[in-house]
Protein backbone atom coordinates (compact mmCIF):
# COMPACT_ATOMS: atom_id res chain seq x y z
CA UNK A 1 0.00 0.00 0.00
CA UNK A 2 2.99 2.31 0.76
CA UNK A 3 4.28 2.19 -3.26
CA UNK A 4 0.51 2.96 -4.19
CA UNK A 5 0.03 6.47 -2.67
CA UNK A 6 2.94 8.24 -3.60
CA UNK A 7 1.63 7.01 -7.41
CA UNK A 8 -1.85 8.32 -6.04
CA UNK A 9 -0.69 11.60 -5.45
CA UNK A 10 1.89 12.79 -7.68
CA UNK A 11 -1.11 11.42 -10.30
CA UNK A 12 -3.53 13.72 -9.03
CA UNK A 13 -1.10 16.82 -8.96
CA UNK A 14 -0.08 16.69 -12.59
CA UNK A 15 -3.94 16.44 -13.51
CA UNK A 16 -4.52 19.33 -11.58
CA UNK A 17 -2.03 21.68 -12.91
CA UNK A 18 -3.29 20.33 -16.93
CA UNK A 19 -6.73 21.26 -16.06
CA UNK A 20 -6.94 24.95 -17.30
CA UNK A 21 -9.37 27.34 -15.41
CA UNK A 22 -12.14 28.02 -17.04
CA UNK A 23 -12.28 32.25 -17.70
CA UNK A 24 -14.38 34.65 -16.35
CA UNK A 25 -15.06 38.17 -17.48
CA UNK A 26 -15.09 40.38 -14.40
CA UNK A 27 -17.01 43.68 -13.86
CA UNK A 28 -14.62 46.85 -15.13
CA UNK A 29 -13.38 44.98 -18.93
CA UNK A 30 -13.83 47.13 -21.66
CA UNK A 31 -16.29 45.35 -24.13
CA UNK A 32 -17.06 45.50 -28.19
CA UNK A 33 -20.37 43.82 -29.55
CA UNK A 34 -19.69 43.01 -33.04
CA UNK A 35 -22.60 40.29 -34.27
CA UNK A 36 -23.22 41.93 -37.49
CA UNK A 37 -19.63 43.65 -38.87
CA UNK A 38 -17.70 42.91 -41.66
CA UNK A 39 -14.26 41.81 -40.75
CA UNK A 40 -12.66 44.85 -41.55
CA UNK A 41 -15.00 46.14 -38.70
CA UNK A 42 -13.94 43.47 -36.44
CA UNK A 43 -10.12 43.75 -36.91
CA UNK A 44 -10.54 47.17 -35.31
CA UNK A 45 -11.60 46.63 -32.12
CA UNK A 46 -9.29 47.44 -29.17
CA UNK A 47 -11.17 46.23 -26.35
CA UNK A 48 -10.35 44.16 -23.66
CA UNK A 49 -13.49 41.92 -24.64
CA UNK A 50 -15.03 41.36 -28.12
CA UNK A 51 -17.91 39.22 -28.70
CA UNK A 52 -18.53 37.26 -32.15
CA UNK A 53 -20.66 35.41 -33.84
CA UNK A 54 -19.62 31.49 -33.84
CA UNK A 55 -19.68 31.12 -37.10
CA UNK A 56 -16.63 33.79 -37.21
CA UNK A 57 -14.55 32.09 -34.21
CA UNK A 58 -12.54 30.24 -36.17
CA UNK A 59 -10.91 33.06 -38.34
CA UNK A 60 -11.25 35.85 -35.59
CA UNK A 61 -10.10 33.83 -32.31
CA UNK A 62 -6.67 33.51 -33.03
CA UNK A 63 -6.03 37.15 -34.05
CA UNK A 64 -7.69 38.85 -31.06
CA UNK A 65 -5.92 36.03 -28.57
CA UNK A 66 -2.18 36.89 -30.27
CA UNK A 67 -3.49 40.81 -29.30
CA UNK A 68 -3.95 39.45 -25.33
CA UNK A 69 -7.72 39.87 -26.30
CA UNK A 70 -10.38 37.77 -24.78
CA UNK A 71 -13.29 36.33 -27.44
CA UNK A 72 -16.62 35.90 -26.02
CA UNK A 73 -18.79 33.56 -29.05
CA UNK A 74 -22.37 34.11 -29.65
CA UNK A 75 -24.75 31.54 -30.64
CA UNK A 76 -28.54 30.97 -29.74
CA UNK A 77 -30.08 28.52 -28.18
CA UNK A 78 -32.80 28.39 -31.32
CA UNK A 79 -32.50 25.16 -32.71
CA UNK A 80 -32.79 26.90 -36.53
CA UNK A 81 -29.98 29.24 -35.76
CA UNK A 82 -27.73 28.21 -38.15
CA UNK A 83 -26.49 25.64 -40.40
CA UNK A 84 -25.89 22.85 -38.28
CA UNK A 85 -29.85 22.82 -38.00
CA UNK A 86 -29.95 22.37 -41.97
CA UNK A 87 -27.42 19.42 -41.47
CA UNK A 88 -29.04 17.88 -38.55
CA UNK A 89 -32.55 18.16 -40.33
CA UNK A 90 -31.46 17.66 -43.81
CA UNK A 91 -33.83 20.49 -45.47
CA UNK A 92 -33.92 24.29 -45.86
CA UNK A 93 -33.61 26.44 -42.52
CA UNK A 94 -37.49 27.87 -43.28
CA UNK A 95 -38.31 28.77 -39.85
CA UNK A 96 -37.18 31.03 -37.67
CA UNK A 97 -39.97 29.73 -34.75
CA UNK A 98 -38.18 29.81 -31.56
CA UNK A 99 -40.12 27.34 -29.62
CA UNK A 100 -36.80 25.50 -28.67
CA UNK A 101 -39.21 23.81 -25.26
CA UNK A 102 -41.41 22.07 -27.44
CA UNK A 103 -40.63 18.40 -26.18
CA UNK A 104 -40.75 17.13 -29.52
CA UNK A 105 -37.35 19.57 -30.64
CA UNK A 106 -35.94 19.03 -27.08
CA UNK A 107 -33.57 16.09 -28.14
CA UNK A 108 -32.60 17.66 -31.25
CA UNK A 109 -32.24 21.06 -29.40
CA UNK A 110 -29.59 19.91 -26.65
CA UNK A 111 -27.65 17.92 -29.28
CA UNK A 112 -27.16 21.03 -31.85
CA UNK A 113 -26.47 23.27 -28.58
CA UNK A 114 -24.00 21.33 -27.54
CA UNK A 115 -22.48 20.77 -30.53
CA UNK A 116 -21.87 24.33 -31.12
CA UNK A 117 -20.50 24.50 -27.74
CA UNK A 118 -17.80 22.26 -28.60
CA UNK A 119 -17.50 24.18 -31.59
CA UNK A 120 -16.77 27.33 -29.64
CA UNK A 121 -14.10 24.80 -27.56
CA UNK A 122 -12.11 24.31 -30.83
CA UNK A 123 -12.12 27.35 -31.75
CA UNK A 124 -10.71 28.45 -28.54
CA UNK A 125 -13.32 30.66 -27.70
CA UNK A 126 -13.03 32.36 -23.96
CA UNK A 127 -16.80 32.05 -23.48
CA UNK A 128 -20.16 31.67 -24.73
CA UNK A 129 -22.77 34.23 -24.99
CA UNK A 130 -26.65 32.37 -25.52
CA UNK A 131 -29.42 33.50 -26.69
CA UNK A 132 -33.17 33.48 -26.41
CA UNK A 133 -33.89 32.96 -22.99
CA UNK A 134 -36.08 36.17 -22.51
CA UNK A 135 -39.00 34.35 -21.50
CA UNK A 136 -38.06 31.85 -18.84
CA UNK A 137 -41.11 29.80 -17.69
CA UNK A 138 -40.54 26.34 -15.66
CA UNK A 139 -39.57 24.08 -18.24
CA UNK A 140 -37.70 26.75 -19.65
CA UNK A 141 -35.67 28.03 -16.59
CA UNK A 142 -34.63 24.04 -15.99
CA UNK A 143 -33.20 23.98 -19.86
CA UNK A 144 -31.30 27.41 -19.36
CA UNK A 145 -29.67 25.62 -16.42
CA UNK A 146 -28.48 22.73 -18.60
CA UNK A 147 -27.56 25.07 -20.64
CA UNK A 148 -24.96 26.45 -17.92
CA UNK A 149 -24.25 23.02 -16.72
CA UNK A 150 -23.39 21.32 -19.95
CA UNK A 151 -21.60 24.86 -20.60
CA UNK A 152 -19.43 24.18 -17.86
CA UNK A 153 -18.88 20.65 -18.13
CA UNK A 154 -17.28 21.22 -21.34
CA UNK A 155 -14.81 23.90 -19.73
CA UNK A 156 -15.79 27.09 -20.84
CA UNK A 157 -17.76 29.91 -19.43
CA UNK A 158 -21.49 31.09 -20.21
CA UNK A 159 -23.33 34.12 -20.24
CA UNK A 160 -27.16 34.67 -20.43
CA UNK A 161 -28.83 37.60 -21.94
CA UNK A 162 -32.04 39.93 -21.28
CA UNK A 163 -33.28 38.07 -18.35
CA UNK A 164 -34.47 40.88 -16.34
CA UNK A 165 -36.86 39.44 -13.32
CA UNK A 166 -35.16 35.75 -13.78
CA UNK A 167 -32.01 37.24 -13.13
CA UNK A 168 -31.83 36.19 -9.38
CA UNK A 169 -32.47 32.70 -10.06
CA UNK A 170 -30.21 32.12 -13.10
CA UNK A 171 -27.45 34.38 -11.80
CA UNK A 172 -26.06 30.94 -9.70
CA UNK A 173 -25.53 29.13 -12.88
CA UNK A 174 -24.36 31.65 -15.34
CA UNK A 175 -20.88 33.11 -15.43
CA UNK A 176 -22.00 36.95 -17.11
CA UNK A 177 -25.06 38.36 -18.74
CA UNK A 178 -25.33 40.37 -21.75
CA UNK A 179 -28.40 43.26 -21.33
CA UNK A 180 -29.87 45.14 -23.78
CA UNK A 181 -32.20 48.29 -23.51
CA UNK A 182 -32.76 47.97 -19.72
CA UNK A 183 -33.00 51.62 -19.84
CA UNK A 184 -36.21 51.81 -21.55
CA UNK A 185 -38.37 49.39 -19.01
CA UNK A 186 -36.38 50.72 -15.59
CA UNK A 187 -34.91 47.22 -15.68
CA UNK A 188 -30.85 47.86 -15.36
CA UNK A 189 -31.43 47.43 -11.31
CA UNK A 190 -32.76 43.52 -11.59
CA UNK A 191 -28.80 42.97 -13.08
CA UNK A 192 -27.11 43.70 -10.08
CA UNK A 193 -27.11 40.57 -8.31
CA UNK A 194 -24.27 39.78 -11.10
CA UNK A 195 -22.01 42.24 -10.36
CA UNK A 196 -22.69 41.51 -6.95
CA UNK A 197 -21.02 38.51 -7.18
CA UNK A 198 -17.84 39.76 -9.03
CA UNK A 199 -19.49 38.81 -12.98
CA UNK A 200 -19.46 41.15 -15.57
CA UNK A 201 -22.61 42.49 -16.61
CA UNK A 202 -22.38 44.43 -20.77
CA UNK A 203 -24.95 46.45 -21.11
CA UNK A 204 -25.81 47.90 -24.68
CA UNK A 205 -27.86 50.97 -25.55
CA UNK A 206 -28.34 51.51 -29.26
CA UNK A 207 -28.12 55.14 -31.08
CA UNK A 208 -30.65 54.40 -33.37
CA UNK A 209 -33.12 53.88 -30.59
CA UNK A 210 -32.39 57.72 -29.56
CA UNK A 211 -29.87 57.06 -27.30
CA UNK A 212 -26.58 59.51 -27.34
CA UNK A 213 -24.00 60.35 -24.54
CA UNK A 214 -25.67 64.04 -23.53
CA UNK A 215 -29.06 65.84 -22.40
CA UNK A 216 -31.52 64.05 -21.07
CA UNK A 217 -31.24 60.78 -23.01
CA UNK A 218 -27.75 60.87 -20.81
CA UNK A 219 -29.35 61.51 -17.70
CA UNK A 220 -31.87 58.68 -18.01
CA UNK A 221 -28.61 56.02 -18.72
CA UNK A 222 -26.94 57.43 -15.47
CA UNK A 223 -29.57 57.43 -13.37
CA UNK A 224 -30.05 53.69 -14.88
CA UNK A 225 -26.80 52.84 -14.66
CA UNK A 226 -24.78 54.60 -11.75
CA UNK A 227 -23.30 52.61 -8.75
CA UNK A 228 -23.78 49.03 -10.35
CA UNK A 229 -20.54 48.36 -11.49
CA UNK A 230 -21.44 47.29 -15.10
CA UNK A 231 -19.58 47.75 -18.48
CA UNK A 232 -21.98 50.36 -20.24
CA UNK A 233 -21.39 50.77 -24.91
CA UNK A 234 -23.36 52.49 -26.80
CA UNK A 235 -23.74 51.40 -30.50
CA UNK A 236 -24.45 52.81 -33.37
CA UNK A 237 -27.75 50.47 -34.09
CA UNK A 238 -28.59 46.89 -33.24
CA UNK A 239 -27.32 45.80 -36.20
CA UNK A 240 -24.19 44.78 -34.36
CA UNK A 241 -22.14 46.30 -37.45
CA UNK A 242 -19.92 49.07 -35.61
CA UNK A 243 -17.87 48.82 -33.13
CA UNK A 244 -19.33 50.50 -29.95
CA UNK A 245 -18.17 53.23 -27.57
CA UNK A 246 -17.73 52.66 -24.16
CA UNK A 247 -18.16 55.42 -21.50
CA UNK A 248 -18.02 55.67 -17.94
CA UNK A 249 -21.42 54.17 -16.42
CA UNK A 250 -21.51 57.16 -13.36
CA UNK A 251 -20.46 59.91 -15.62
CA UNK A 252 -20.88 59.44 -19.71
CA UNK A 253 -17.54 59.93 -20.26
CA UNK A 254 -16.18 57.86 -23.11
CA UNK A 255 -13.36 55.34 -22.23
CA UNK A 256 -10.62 54.86 -25.01
CA UNK A 257 -10.86 56.26 -28.56
CA UNK A 258 -14.08 56.75 -30.81
CA UNK A 259 -13.64 57.18 -34.42
CA UNK A 260 -17.48 58.15 -34.24
CA UNK A 261 -18.21 62.17 -34.78
CA UNK A 262 -20.25 64.17 -32.32
CA UNK A 263 -23.08 64.00 -34.07
CA UNK A 264 -23.27 60.51 -33.08
CA UNK A 265 -22.60 60.56 -29.36
CA UNK A 266 -23.59 63.76 -28.39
Amino acid sequence: MKFYLPIILIATVLFATNVEAIWEPAPGLTWDYLLGAEKNVIKASDKNIVTIDLIEAEEFVPYFHNRGQRVICYFSTNIYYSADYKKAKGGSNSSVDQAFEKSKEKLKSETLIKSRMKKAMKYKCDAIEVDCFKNVEKESYEFAKWVAKTAHSIGISVGIKDVAKNSIKLEPYFDFVVVENCADFNECYHYTCFTRHDKAVFVVHYGNRGYSLSGSSLSKLIKEQKGRNFTCVLCPNQFLNNNCVNYDCNTGAVIGKSKYTKNFLY
